[in-house]
């Protein structure tokens, strides 16, 4: 790494100037925690006697709150039922503002049940059809009223039916008007690959899905995606591409220059739920202050590292990134 820790903390001071606008599914994920220590008579299923529950913003949710936790300034684009997850998401999401909730949608809601670290059930709920043309027209209205007040546009696409080809339609025609860095987290990136994106962030199973591929064994992840950089940057159209790897990093794809591998932190992680979220709040936040994509790749590398040691759906503050930059330049 060439830039030195200082560069880091110049950038993370200047976090909290960044204004971010989020378009997407916002979620609700909810945690039941209890012990299985015993069979189901009737089936050999666990029997888990729930101990507590834990609600978090989940999805587009998620990466709203990784920016408000570490810093910036964040608006959300997004539909939720009248319905009591949509409540309950409404008062876990701190005070961020930009959802809309219609009585004819019900919330997306992923419920998973937990031993300890252990998932043993997930069941999903939620709308997940395309948006109607009043509600598409209402999002389109508020994407441009704002568009200018940003300095960064997050689309986390989950492909549950709030980035409808005319929403991304019209992103298209306001990015052409007045750029913005825009960050795409998407399960199909395809969609977007005619857009003046500045950087996408899929992960390896997103990766194979955009080349049409399947796993090739007989090479490494980071072997697989160096070696196939140019056509991944190509179908992305996107200027950067942050290729996630979970244990194995990241790798950084840019046009005319080399893969840049960020290796992530030894320590195993309890899970890695929402990690992408964090890392995309990151990356996004530190794109509007510094043109160089590897220190920006470097400090959401870090962020996601911090989440993947917490519970549940959990967020990087900025205080807690800063510390983790000032202890290396602490003398030992």
């Amino acid at each position: 790494m060439d830039s030195s820790m200082s560069d880091f903390l110049s950038v993370l001071e200047q976090f909290s100037r960044s204004q971010i606008l989020v378009i997407g599914e916002a979620m609700l994920d909810r945690y039941l925690y209890g012990g299985a220590a015993r069979l189901c008579q009737e089936t050999p299923v666990p029997v888990v006697t729930l101990s507590h529950t834990i609600d978090q913003p989940g999805g587009a949710a998620n990466t709203a709150m990784n920016l408000q936790s570490l810093g910036a300034d964040v608006t959300l684009l997004s539909v939720i039922g009248e319905d009591w997850e949509g409540m309950r998401l409404q008062q876990v999401l701190s005070g961020i503002t930009g959802i809309v909730t219609i009585h004819d949608r019900t919330t997306l809601t992923k419920q998973r049940v937990m031993d300890g670290d252990r998932l043993l059930l997930r069941f999903d709920q939620g709308t997940t059809e395309a948006l109607s043309t009043e509600l598409e027209n209402k999002l389109i209205t508020e994407l441009k009223a704002q568009w200018n007040d940003y300095d960064a546009v997050i689309i986390s696409d989950y492909g549950y039916g709030i980035l409808t080809d005319q929403i991304i339609n019209t992103i298209d025609q306001l990015q052409q008007h007045n750029p913005k860095v825009l960050i795409v987290d998407a399960k199909n990136l395809v969609k977007y690959q005619h857009l003046d994106v500045t950087a996408v962030k899929p992960n390896y199973q997103q990766t194979l899905n955009l080349l049409n591929q399947i796993e090739d064994i007989s090479r490494s992840r980071i072997q697989y995606v160096k070696h196939n950089a140019e056509e991944i940057l190509e179908k992305t159209g996107a200027r950067i591409v942050a290729v996630t790897l979970d244990r194995a990093g990241v790798i950084l794809l840019q046009r005319d220059r080399a893969p840049y591998q960020i290796r992530a932190n030894p320590a195993c992680p309890t899970q890695t739920i929402g990690a992408g979220d964090t890392f995309t709040a990151t990356f996004a936040i530190a794109l509007t202050i510094t043109e160089d994509s590897t220190i920006a790749a470097e400090l959401a590398a870090a962020a996601a590292a911090i989440v993947v040691q917490k519970p549940g759906t959990a967020r990087c503050t900025l205080e807690e990134l800063q510390s983790m930059f000032n202890h290396v330049l602490e003398p030992s």
